[in-house]
């Protein structure tokens, strides 16, 4: 079971560390990821949520001294994977309260970090290839994110 929010504040106060570059690294969590998520694209169009949070991420990984490498890091196809499970969700939600957003996700099954692998074989998601661009699952079909 996942972490779920308090209140709307606890959202947005992450989501302005993320954008400031100032959330600990202990609390950038699964869970934080996809919060984040949720907010940007509860905020923006489903394009400019994209360019924002990949840059972020990638800003954020290197502000808390990581990398972004073919082995670590910022991983193309993770990212709009969960781009586009949010987005599904997102629709499917429409006119809740940011925080009935953020928890309701976080409560569906489709939050679970290893629902990947139901797209994805191991071999296909962690190869450098699907860090680097947008690769096709391998398991179950789906129509592009994009």
């Amino acid at each position: 079971m996942h972490k779920l929010f308090k209140n709307v504040t606890e959202v947005l106060d992450l989501v302005e560390g993320f954008r400031n570059k100032t959330v600990a690294k202990s609390d950038w969590t699964h869970e934080a990821h996809l919060a984040v998520g949720v907010w940007f694209l509860s905020n923006f169009d489903r394009f400019e949520a994209t360019c924002l949070l990949k840059s972020g991420i990638v800003e954020l990984n290197y502000s808390m001294g990581g990398e972004n490498t073919p082995r670590e890091g910022y991983h193309e196809t993770i990212t709009l994977l969960w781009i586009w499970l949010i987005d599904k969700y997102l629709k499917a939600n429409e006119g809740k309260e940011l925080l009935e957003l953020v928890n309701g996700f976080l409560q569906n099954e489709y939050s679970e970090r290893n629902v990947l692998l139901k797209f994805y074989s191991k071999e296909v998601l962690f190869s450098t290839k699907a860090r680097a661009i947008w690769v096709d699952p391998d398991r179950r079909l789906l129509t592009s994110p994009f």
